[in-house]
C-alpha cells in the first residue's frame, strides 16, 4: 500500500514539475505532458483541456518577450487526502509556489492552489484521469452563441464606460486621504496568511478576493459607509451577519466604487498608466466581474521610468485559497478594469 501511495505521489509531483518547467521556459512539449494522462476517454479529455490551458498561458506570457520567463520554481506540495480504492485513487493536494520572474525584482509567492486529482492504474503505472483546480486560462468559449453574447456585452460595456468616463471628470479630489502605504503594508502582511483574528475568511464560501481588498482599503483609512437608501449603496463589515455585499462581492464592490457619490470611498476608472500603489484591479469588464486585486508594486519601463510596464498585485481568491503576493498582472488574462482610489468624502 505504501509503495503504491509513493508511486501516486511521484506521478503527481513529476507532472507538476513538468508543467511549470514548460510554463517557465515558454516551451510546450505535448509528448512530455501526454504521458502523465490515462489513455481512457476521460483521461484524453482531461489532457486536451490541460493542453489548451497551458498553451494559452504560454502564448499569453510570451507576448511580453522574456519578461515572464522563470526558472524551475520552488514547489511545496501539501498532501491533504489520498483515498485509494482498487485501481482508482482520489487525491486532494495543496500547492505552494515561489518563483522568480525574469522581469520582476522580488519573488512571486502563490499559496494554496488546490488540486483534486483522480488517478487510475494502467498496468503498473498510475496515470491522471482528471485534475480539477482553479485556472483563469481554462475557460475556452467554443459555441458561436457564447461568442455572440460576448460581442453584445462588449458593445454594452463600451457604452457604460463612455458614460462613466464622463462622470469621472466630475469627481474632484476628496478631502479624506487614502493612506496607500498602510493599505499596501496590510496586503503584504496578510496576502499569504489571512487576518482571521479580525475578519472572516470566505475562501470556503466561493472566494475571499474582494473581502481581502476591502480590508486593505479600510486599513488605508477608507471608512465604513452606512449612508444610502439601498444596501448596495453602503460598504461595511462587522460580522458575517452584519455586512454589505459590496464588502465581499466583486460585482457589488465594482458598483459601489463606480456609483458612490456621497460619504465614503471615492474611486474612478483608470488605466495602466494612471495606477498607483493601493489602487484596485478587477478581472472581467464593466458587465461581468470575476476577481478583485490590490496593486502592491509598479514595474517601470527600462527605457522610460515615466512609463508603467506592469503592476504587481496581491490577492486572495477562490475556493480553498490561491493567495498570492507580487504576482505580475500581465500574467493574468487581459480582460481587466483599473480603478484609481482617490480617497473618501467625510
Amino acid at each position: 500500500m505504501k509503495e503504491e501511495v509513493d508511486q501516486i505521489k511521484n506521478t503527481i509531483t513529476r507532472y507538476i514539475e513538468t508543467y511549470y518547467r514548460m510554463l517557465g521556459n515558454q516551451d510546450y512539449n505535448p509528448y512530455l505532458l501526454k504521458d502523465y494522462f490515462a489513455y481512457s476517454l476521460k483521461g484524453n479529455h482531461s489532457f486536451v483541456q490541460e493542453e489548451i490551458a497551458l498553451k494559452n498561458r504560454i502564448n499569453h506570457n510570451s507576448q511580453l518577450a522574456n519578461y515572464l520567463l522563470f526558472e524551475q520554481p520552488e514547489i511545496d506540495i501539501k498532501w491533504r487526502l489520498i483515498n485509494k480504492s482498487g485501481r482508482q485513487c482520489q487525491v486532494h493536494m495543496g500547492l505552494d509556489i515561489k518563483m522568480q520572474y525574469r522581469g520582476v525584482e522580488d519573488y512571486t509567492t502563490i499559496k494554496n492552489l488546490e488540486h483534486f486529482f483522480t488517478l487510475t492504474q494502467e498496468g503498473a503505472i498510475w496515470r491522471i484521469e482528471e485534475d480539477r483546480y482553479e485556472n483563469e486560462f481554462k475557460c475556452i468559449e467554443i459555441e458561436d452563441g457564447k461568442k455572440e453574447k460576448k460581442k453584445k456585452n462588449r458593445k454594452k460595456n463600451r457604452k457604460n464606460k463612455e458614460w462613466l468616463l464622463m462622470e469621472r471628470e466630475e469627481k474632484s479630489q476628496p478631502k479624506g486621504i487614502y493612506m496607500r502605504e498602510k493599505a499596501v503594508a496590510y496586503a503584504k502582511k496578510y496576502a499569504i496568511t489571512p487576518n482571521t483574528k479580525e475578519w472572516k475568511n470566505y475562501e470556503e464560501w466561493g472566494g475571499d478576493c474582494t473581502n481581502f481588498v476591502s480590508q486593505c482599503l479600510f486599513e488605508g483609512n477608507i471608512p465604513f459607509d452606512h449612508q444610502g437608501r439601498y444596501i448596495n449603496d453602503k460598504w461595511y463589515w462587522y460580522s458575517d451577519h452584519y455586512r454589505t455585499p459590496s464588502f465581499t462581492s466583486a460585482t457589488a464592490f465594482k458598483d459601489y466604487m463606480l456609483r458612490n457619490k456621497g460619504f465614503g470611498l471615492v474611486a474612478r476608472l483608470g488605466s495602466l498608466q494612471t495606477m498607483q500603489l493601493g489602487d484596485i484591479v478587477q478581472l472581467g469588464d464593466l458587465q461581468v466581474t470575476t476577481h478583485s486585486m490590490i496593486v502592491v508594486d509598479i514595474v517601470k519601463d527600462e527605457n522610460d521610468i515615466n512609463v508603467t510596464k506592469d503592476l504587481l498585485i496581491a490577492q486572495h481568491s477562490g475556493v480553498g485559497g490561491i493567495r498570492g503576493y507580487n504576482i505580475p498582472l500581465s500574467s493574468k488574462p487581459n480582460a481587466r478594469v483599473y480603478y484609481n482610489i482617490l480617497g473618501y468624502n467625510p
